[in-house]
């Protein structure tokens, strides 16, 4: 008799606990979901494991193992003969991390995973989560806990609950939207807002008129470095576990003015092209004047050895001194444990120096960062693509060329990394701010169409991204530079009267060669006198298409920058 008031009064405790969380749709032990835990649970547990069935939302993990088997059978009913359920103590208190929030996206087709922190004193207690019939547990250790749900999700418009709970406390985030997620990063020509485009008159009308309503499923989160939230000191190796930003997820009409144009209109043009289907979540991080170190990581940054420390503060050259690794610690780790479906870069401006090496040293440091990151955020797509905004003829006084030249070599070192090209999108070169210029909308069309080609099957990569070098060949003494490319768009062919824009260093200087032409679809041919040491295209800051430059592919879109190197 005292074992079966045991066993009653343990579920009539448990129940209460639940209802007191706000009406939980699960009862740790309820396998069958009739919202009881009895001896039907049981035989329900035992049946599935004998013949392979699946239980659904974990429920079939009694235990909290990881593994559904004989020993949660034994487990159940042990406890609903009056035994103790092993190990099921759920959390009093805990912390969600704030790069989760109300009207958030999650990442389509990729684990789910929520995290946060709670006392010490909370230790070995569980978290359970629940978002649209998945569930998953976790148990705190040493003050952090994560969870990931028990499947992956497709796209969804409709907004849901993800609950996350303990003991008589839970935590809800509702109107979260499950769709693409997507870093955005760069420098100021990131931070360049909606509302300065909305604000200038010489700007496209499209992206001066564009349409900001809650009612498209784009939603925003912004983290700049202008005010420092974070409350670390800069260039340390100290990182900010929790996102910084009291803004977080924000709905069109509250965020879009104060969010990069080029992540917004590139969202906008791809959820308008894809019929409103997919949800966009959009992530900024923009460090105005950054190099490229003050987004790697500490161990990036410390293998490839750029930085010098100084009493704990790690710094190296830029146009501007900036710290290093402080975008990334302040800001991304926060958010490296969240899968994304790709990265849009606009960055490198203050890597331009020659003196420094920054411009020669940027491909091969970027594609050492991205390694990184994409281990970091651990997605089923693991080589997920990151597109980069190549600078567009600049006309002030440093000089861009070099440093744009070796980012376009980035796709020769990172797998799935494509160049959005820009030497056609500007031609003012009176405007006085043309290291910042108004063509937001024009690159992110171009951005947009080139992402939709290469990850939602609209359209070819081939026709929309540009001829982009893979390789050269130099022969007869470096006399003859073979350079072959992909992304044709039907064949390689270049504007006006002659293919121009090609360049060679014999000496110390870039010049033109003896001679260059097209010798088949994919591949160009370049001969000099005297030996190549150097063979490049858009080779000055102020090249543009066609003017200077006339390299394209069959459907007109301009060939990106690009060098070899025959020093041996």
């Amino acid at each position: 008799m005292k074992r079966i008031v045991k066993a009653v009064s343990a579920l009539l405790i448990l129940t209460a606990s639940v209802t007191s969380a706000g009406g939980l749709s699960f009862i740790h032990g309820d396998v069958n979901g009739d919202g009881a835990v009895n001896n039907k649970d049981v035989m329900t547990l035992f049946r599935a494991v004998s013949s392979g069935e699946v239980i659904p939302g974990g429920r079939g993990d009694v235990n909290v193992d990881g593994a559904v088997n004989n020993k949660d059978v034994t487990a159940l009913f042990k406890y609903v003969s009056g035994g103790d359920l092993p190990g099921v103590v759920y959390a009093d208190t805990f912390t969600v991390s704030r790069a989760f929030g109300d009207g958030m996206v999650i990442q389509r087709n990729e684990p789910v995973r929520i995290w946060g922190w709670a006392p010490s004193s909370e230790n070995g207690k569980l978290i359970r989560a629940e978002f649209a019939g998945l569930y998953g547990t976790s148990r705190i250790e040493n003050g952090e806990w994560m969870i990931t749900l028990n499947g992956t999700l497709g796209e969804n418009t409709s907004g849901q609950t993800l609950t996350v709970s303990g003991s008589g406390f839970e935590k809800r985030f509702e109107d979260v939207l499950v769709g693409d997620v997507y870093w955005v990063v760069g420098q100021s020509n990131i931070d360049y807002s909606v509302s300065v485009i909305k604000n200038e008159p010489l700007a496209s009308s499209a992206g001066r008129n564009i349409r900001i309503s809650n009612d498209m499923k784009i939603r925003l989160n912004r983290s700049y470095f202008g005010t420092d939230y974070a409350g670390l000191t800069q260039g340390t190796n100290d990182v900010n576990k929790d996102a910084v930003q009291p803004r977080g997820w924000e709905y069109p009409e509250h965020g879009a003015l104060d969010f990069s144009a080029i992540g917004y209109f590139t969202a906008y043009q791809m959820y308008e092209k894809l019929g409103g289907t997919v949800p966009f979540g959009l992530i900024e991080f923009d460090g105005n004047g950054c190099a490229l170190h003050a987004f790697m990581p500490n161990e990036v940054r410390d293998t490839l050895g750029i930085s010098t420390c100084n009493n704990g503060v790690y710094s190296a050259a830029g146009v501007n001194m900036h710290p290093s690794s402080f975008m990334y610690n302040h800001y991304m780790y926060a958010f490296q444990n969240m899968p994304v479906s790709g990265i849009i870069w606009y960055q490198g401006e203050s890597d331009c120096q020659i003196a420094n090496n920054n411009c020669f040293l940027y491909a091969d440091r970027f594609a050492a960062m991205i390694t990184y990151y994409r281990e970091k955020h651990n997605c089923i797509n693991h080589d997920y693509p990151v597109y980069i905004v190549e600078f567009p003829p600049i006309y002030t006084n440093f000089d861009y060329a070099q440093v744009r030249m070796n980012m376009g070599m980035i796709p020769t070192k990172l797998n799935n990394a494509h160049i959005c090209t820009s030497s056609d999108l500007w031609k003012d070169k009176t405007y006085a701010n043309n290291l910042h210029p108004y063509n937001k909308w024009e690159i992110s069309s171009r951005m947009s169409d080139i992402i939709l080609a290469n990850a939602y099957g609209i359209g070819n990569i081939e026709d929309t991204e540009g001829p982009r070098a893979v390789s050269c060949t130099f022969s007869d003494g470096g006399r003859t530079a073979t350079v072959r490319f992909t992304n044709v768009g039907g064949g390689l062919e270049y504007t006006g009267t002659k293919l121009s824009g090609i360049k060679v260093i014999t000496k110390d200087v870039w010049v033109d060669p003896l001679s260059v032409r097209i010798i088949s679809s994919d591949t160009i041919e370049i001969k000099t006198l005297t030996k190549m040491l150097w063979a490049g295209y858009n080779t000055a800051r102020s090249d543009s298409f066609p003017e200077t430059l006339s390299l394209c592919s069959g459907t007109g879109v301009p060939s990106s920058a690009w060098q070899f190197s025959n020093l041996g």
